[in-house]
């Protein structure tokens, strides 16, 4: 098992999230959660509660909703013994009408009341967001990690569109992003007229735990003298750890993170994870290749660059920590990419120690079953009707994009230049998608919003939180 190359994707896909931007949050929602007094509050909430094994809580009005609530759903950890143990999953409803369509997004990881999906806002529609199996606001006690697999998933996510389709009545649309843009895909698999359609964003589909696709296709982005730049700082980087790694301790120690790992281990994940930041975030680090320092610049002014453009919080061991199920869904059916580093290894020290331990998974099984996402792939391509599938030019990870073959009606778009976090609004023809939608869903394309983009990476709102 490559377990760098494994180290190497996590690593690459990780979300920031803060823990003071958390407590925020749950400030905000304890001021929020009283139940308002108005008689159509209360008429849906008595309808929410009697859903089986439902608990529901206004936080409304919220996100420009008059009504919203945080849910907690009781569900099995094994879904072919629901007699078993049990577990609270996270989720977030945000109410329009009973009869209006329904935007429904199972998330990859936690959630947030803020996380709003593109055509949520563009249709005015509800929406319906939940938090992941055995991420930190959903999480089994005691942990048996055999029953976070996708099928497993997906049975929660059916379980909970079966109980809310008794109140919306309106027409289903999924919805989601990277691994959330998976866990939709995962989920119209094992129940595929669960909804009507779905909209995958930046949804890798990987052969493998160390599949060589996205590399290779990194090696093509931007021009030769571009890639070459890139290379050149990263040797810069380690020709003057000495230097930048008080700087790299000092950044963990000023925000009082707990940071188990050498920080000579973690200077060398940041240095080799730059180009896959560089080339997915353009939109948020708002950095070109003319940004990069050049030769002669100070460590200082390296250390800097390095610090703007790769999220050194996911190397701590809180971030760590919570995406320790990803970790393990990505070494035991999701997979994972590697790249080709032999440009740097007579610079890099410790790199290759690394290994899945430093997660917390601990001596857990963590043998990869090829047969999980052949079997996802195989059904996208013969049986996947009504899938967008949407990608960045620039994100390495289009490498692993869907490959359809033409057998269904699902269509897969790539948008030059844009990178991880590419939404419709950013397509050379985003009508044509509002065209393919108004027939797959039966409803005309006067009543969508096509004007406002929302730009969000759920998790990651503290850096900007004006996207919450």
């Amino acid at each position: 098992m490559k377990t760098q190359n494994e180290e190497s994707y996590v690593r690459c896909i990780m979300m920031k999230v803060n823990r003071v931007f958390y407590l925020l949050i749950f400030v905000l929602y304890l001021a929020c959660s009283k139940s308002s007094t108005e008689p159509e509050d209360n008429a849906l909430l008595e309808r929410i509660q009697a859903l089986p094994d439902v608990e529901a809580i206004s936080i409304g009005p919220y996100n420009g909703y008059a009504q919203a609530y945080v849910l907690k759903i009781t569900q099995p950890v094994d879904h072919q013994n629901p007699g078993g143990q049990t577990f609270v999953q996270r989720a977030y409803l945000m109410h329009a009408n009973e009869t209006d369509p329904m935007v429904f997004a199972p998330s990859g990881y936690a959630t947030l009341p803020g996380d709003m999906q593109e055509m949520t806002l563009r249709m005015g529609a509800n929406q319906l967001v939940v938090s992941h199996r055995y991420f930190s606001d959903s999480r089994p006690d005691p942990l048996d990690w055999q029953y976070l697999t996708i099928e497993q998933a997906a049975a929660d996510h059916h379980r909970i569109v079966t109980l809310f389709k008794q109140i919306y009545t309106g027409v289903w649309l999924s919805s989601g992003w990277s691994k959330g843009g998976q866990t939709v895909l995962f989920h119209r698999r094992f129940y595929p007229d669960d909804v009507r359609a779905t909209i995958a964003y930046s949804a890798p589909i990987f052969q493998g735990v160390d599949d060589p696709r996205c590399g290779q296709y990194m090696e093509t982005l931007g021009s030769q003298a571009d890639r070459e730049r890139i290379k050149q700082y990263q040797r810069m980087l380690l020709e003057n750890r000495d230097l930048i790694l008080p700087m790299i301790r000092s950044f963990y120690q000023s925000r009082g993170y707990e940071q188990s790992l050498e920080t000579n281990v973690v200077f060398e994940m940041a240095v080799v994870d730059y180009p896959w930041y560089f080339w997915q975030y353009p939109d948020i680090h708002h950095h070109d290749v003319n940004s990069i320092p050049e030769a002669g610049a100070t460590a200082y002014a390296m250390y800097l660059h390095l610090a703007d453009v790769v999220w050194l919080d996911t190397y701590a061991d809180y971030l760590r920590d919570y995406f320790a199920p990803y970790v393990y869904q990505a070494l035991t059916e999701i997979g994972g990419t590697s790249y080709n580093t032999d440009y740097l290894q007579g610079d890099l020290i410790d790199f290759p120690d690394i290994n899945h331990d430093i997660h917390g998974l601990g001596g857990e099984d963590v043998t990869y079953r090829p047969e999980v996402m052949e079997d996802i792939h195989r059904w996208l391509q013969t049986e996947g009707e009504r899938i967008i599938t949407i990608y960045g030019g620039n994100d390495p990870l289009t490498g692993a994009a869907v490959e359809f073959t033409g057998q269904t009606d699902a269509l897969r778009i790539v948008q030059p230049g844009a990178g991880h976090g590419v939404r419709i609004a950013d397509l050379n023809d985003p009508g044509s998608v509002y065209r393919t939608l108004e027939t797959w869903l039966g409803m005309g394309t006067a009543t969508m919003n096509t004007k406002s983009r929302p730009i969000f990476y759920p998790g990651i709102q503290r850096r900007w939180p004006s996207l919450e």
